[in-house]
């Protein structure tokens, strides 16, 4: 409707909107240190996402981005010269986390994978609205903008409703810490994988259209009137890799899958914890 009556909110009014409801929900167990618009600038995020449990967790950096009227994103945002989202990655990997994307949508799509739907959990029935703040790897991101032929679209279909990181369909009251890291693994190695498909993909199409075009050392040989274009092998179709499994064997599944044991926090993550005033850590810092 802010589309329709043309005053569309931006990420940052969602963002703290969202934090403010997390606090306010759950301030027994929850704090929040957000990021000012120029720590942005320098690490391509807008928050810094911490799951602990004593003295060991983990962290993603989150970007977001708000779905335009016609349900695309902003996903080419370049911050001086370099795409957002290699900042995000980079500064990610940096500072010990995992990089990915949130997406605030509005109703006019529907995910084409039952593995991405919304779902019963035991805090009450799947709905429309889980699809409002969907989460996806950075990686994604980043190879929905390498390939044209997959672009935003393609980011926005792989994305999940980001309660399913803590939340399934089973009977138990709360997510346990090690089965959320394992989603959250899960959800980057699928990032990892679409971005060397999209890779693949455009090599191979530029290799395809270079000996189509005669570019370069490699030409079609003649035979006749008639030229033979050399095969170019397709890479293989990118399936749904990103369809959690459900129940309690895909639980398992995960957990199996993510052999990446719970690390201890970084210091500055215990302090801030402990309520001290800690600035992120950026690029070169």
């Amino acid at each position: 409707m802010d589309h329709v009556h043309g005053s569309p909110a931006s990420e940052e009014e969602f963002t703290k909107k969202n934090l403010r409801r997390f606090h306010r929900l759950h301030k027994d167990r929850v704090q929040i240190q957000e990021f000012h618009r120029p720590e942005e600038a320098q690490n391509g995020a807008d928050w810094e996402w911490w799951f602990y449990s004593g003295t060991r967790g983990f962290g993603m950096r989150v970007q977001a981005k708000r779905m335009k009227r016609g349900g695309s994103y902003q996903l080419k945002y370049t911050v001086r010269g370099r795409l957002q989202s290699d900042l995000l990655v980079e500064d990610a990997q940096a500072s010990g986390c995992l990089p990915a994307y949130v997406f605030y949508n509005h109703r006019n799509w529907t995910p084409y994978s039952t593995g991405h739907a919304v779902f019963d959990c035991p805090h009450g029935s799947g709905e429309q609205a889980h699809l409002g703040c969907t989460i996806v790897s950075a990686h994604t991101v980043r190879a929905a903008i390498l390939d044209p032929t997959l672009g935003p679209r393609y980011a926005r279909q792989q994305s999940m409703p980001w309660h399913t990181i803590l939340c399934d369909e089973s009977d138990r009251n709360r997510a346990e810490l090690e089965d959320t890291h394992a989603v959250v693994n899960f959800m980057h190695r699928a990032g990892l994988a679409h971005l060397a498909w999209a890779e693949t993909s455009v090599v191979l199409r530029a290799e395809r259209s270079e000996n189509v075009t005669g570019k370069g050392d490699k030409r079609p040989s003649t035979s006749g009137d008639h030229a033979e274009v050399p095969a170019v092998t397709q890479p293989a179709p990118l399936v749904d890799s990103y369809a959690l499994p459900s129940g309690i064997s895909g639980r398992l599944a995960l957990r199996n899958a993510n052999d990446q044991p719970l690390p201890e926090l970084p210091e500055r993550v215990v302090a801030m914890i402990a309520g001290r005033d800690v600035r992120p850590p950026t690029l070169g810092s």
